[in-house]
């Protein structure tokens, strides 16, 4: 009797866990490279720059472009369908988009004050620390957020990962799966201790679930990086604002 040459579901599984694991990893490498190669030509172009973080947001845009890169080679390499689906946002999906970036905020304001009383605050993303003192950088950081940050992490966390791993293991693993890697995959840009950077990946992965689940439900990837987008640039916005005393 012929065997089937299909991989069974179990071999499908494991598959799509190594190529979630390999695409992330290829990614910030790819990205850690660019920076490397290209960080002398930002010098270069910073040096006629009265700024001090103008190097690092270059670098920041280098880092999540390469990202958006390649995620298109790898969706490119699979050749399969909707794999990563995307479509102009209706008035449906903007109210999600809306709604979404607000119950994000919410979420983080909530999580924030149970993690001070339970005495275990979350920690300070690097991103974060190097505007202070440094106003402009948080303004900046507004429409590098909407149009890099967000889309690139939305791109390859809930695109490529979760898209992938949804195939063989259902929506839920999926989405679980892909939140608890895009959760680890912040742990080294966290200041403090253990402690600290643990708080902070529980925190980034329970609003990456949200983000998970509302991907699924609109199957726009566009939703999803809106949101998060949103999300960062009120934050920066709100930091932006109290570094100018405003609030």
């Amino acid at each position: 009797m012929e065997q089937s040459s299909e991989p069974s579901l179990f071999g499908r599984r494991v598959q799509h866990i190594g190529e979630a694991i390999v695409v992330i990893v290829v990614a910030y490498i790819c990205a850690s490279l660019a920076i490397s190669l290209l960080t002398p030509v930002v010098d270069g172009v910073a040096a006629g720059v009265e700024w001090t973080n103008a190097t690092l947001i270059a670098q920041t845009v280098i880092q999540f472009t390469v990202l958006m890169l390649v995620v298109v080679w790898y969706v490119w390499f699979l050749d399969v369908d909707e794999l990563v689906p995307i479509r102009i946002p209706d008035g449906r999906a903007m109210a999600f988009i809306v709604g979404g970036t607000i119950l994000l905020l919410a979420c983080q304001l909530v999580i924030n004050r149970l993690l001070q009383w339970a005495d275990f605050a979350p920690g300070d993303n690097q991103a974060v620390l190097a505007g202070v003192g440094d106003p402009t950088y948080f303004l900046v950081m507004v429409p590098i957020s909407l149009l890099f940050v967000g889309p690139a992490e939305e791109l390859l966390f809930r695109g490529a990962v979760q898209g992938r791993l949804r195939q063989s293991w259902g929506m839920w693993p999926a989405i679980v799966t892909a939140t608890v890697l895009f959760g680890l995959i912040h742990i080294p840009a966290i200041s403090g201790g253990f402690g600290a950077q643990l708080s902070y990946a529980l925190l980034v992965g329970i609003l990456g679930l949200l983000l998970g689940y509302l991907y699924e439900y609109t199957q726009n990837i566009l939703v999803p990086s809106l949101i998060h987008g949103a999300y960062n640039a009120t934050l920066f916005g709100l930091l932006y604002l109290s570094e100018i005393g405003l609030i």
